[in-house]
């Protein structure tokens, strides 16, 4: 379980008081927001950090710490101050066969069910399920037109891996076992626990750069064969096999007999106010492409004489012309139907709520 940043608690017994046995890591994206927010202005900080975050072993997470440290102190003892171990791959558990240091998969449900947000509850319920129901379907007519073995993901990995391959060069051991060397440094492969010191493997469960080399110079083995069963395309059509059950409408429900709850008086103030269901983005958050987050830092420059601090209506430089301004572009209007951005659907089942029990 990936976790959001903003709930970091420097008692991690706190993590543990709910979902105890579940691995917990924290957002490596939120973590780097807040870190910039106490060292702003250091480009070079970005690469370093995720340079920590990919870290998939020990060693490597070691040598990322370190350049952190030679780099500058503060950011350092600021990295540390937020356990870093809980958000590098260095120390995540490879039972899950999954290498994610992102809560994106959260991001992604907030932003799919913000139209039912709005909704009353049962409204919102209502319209979530059929959100699911349709999310389902459409991910069910994808895998059945799948015709690979495996995901799209595995084909993505695996030819990255292999433009490394030829940098590697192999020593066998006993059965099943390698050393394989890149440049100047040995790892220790595995091949029937499906292992690598380098630990790529273990937790992505798609073969590294070194298991594809002893896949290359032994013919014994196959690049199939060593990728994990959660990969293969029956079992991405199992999870979408079945659906939610459809249901009747609130007007075949049983009535309760008690008093219709009405919904509080609508505030009728004037004034454009922002949406609550719509997260607000940090000033030290990359944009959306295409879209300003943020005017924060920016100079204001008037658009009659060019100075800064100010604009053309309280411009002073009399005498000077006012500058013509260009056009305004027409917004293009597209609808993207996409699997995870869902339309809400027919709406509630009924414009109201009446007196009902939810059985």
């Amino acid at each position: 379980m990936v976790m959001d940043s903003r709930l970091y608690h420097t008692d991690k017994r706190q993590w543990h008081q709910e979902l105890p046995k579940v691995e917990h890591r924290m957002c490596a994206r939120h973590v780097y927001g807040n870190l910039k927010k106490d060292f702003p202005k250091q480009p070079k900080m970005k690469k370093l950090f995720w340079q920590l975050v990919e870290s998939h072993n020990k060693g490597d997470y070691g040598i990322s710490l370190a350049n952190i440290k030679d780099f500058n102190v503060d950011v350092y003892d600021g990295v540390m101050k937020r356990n870093p171990e809980t958000f590098s791959r260095a120390y995540f558990k490879t039972t899950s066969t999954c290498e994610d240091a992102l809560n994106n998969f959260s991001e992604s449900y907030n932003s799919a069910i913000e139209k039912a947000r709005a909704l009353p509850l049962v409204e919102m319920l209502e319209t979530i399920r059929r959100q699911a129901m349709l999310r389902i379907d459409i991910r069910k007519n994808e895998s059945l037109k799948h015709k690979g073995k495996f995901s799209l993901k595995v084909g993505k990995v695996i030819a990255i891996e292999e433009l490394h391959r030829k940098y590697c060069r192999i020593y066998p051991g006993p059965t099943g076992q390698f050393e394989v060397k890149e440049k100047s440094v040995s790892y220790k492969v595995n091949m029937k626990s499906h292992t690598c010191a380098c630990r790529r493997w273990d937790l992505s469960g798609i073969p590294c750069r070194h298991a594809l080399r002893v896949v290359q110079d032994k013919k014994t083995y196959r690049t199939e064969d060593l990728i994990s069963h959660w990969y293969l395309t029956s079992t991405w059509q199992a999870q979408y096999s079945d659906n939610i059950k459809p249901m009747n409408g609130m007007k075949f429900w049983n009535t309760s007999g008690e008093e219709t709850i009405e919904p509080p008086a609508r505030d009728k103030s004037k004034g454009r106010k922002k949406n609550p269901a719509k997260r607000m983005k940090s000033v030290h958050e990359s944009p959306t492409k295409g879209k300003k987050v943020t005017q924060h830092s920016r100079t204001m420059h008037c658009s009659r004489c060019g100075l800064a601090d100010h604009n053309s209506l309280g411009c002073s430089n009399g005498g000077v012309p006012l500058k013509p301004r260009p056009p305004k572009k027409k917004a293009k209007t597209q609808q993207m139907v996409d699997s995870v951005s869902l339309d809400v659907g027919e709406g509630p089942s009924q414009p109201s709520l009446s007196s009902v029990t939810f059985d």
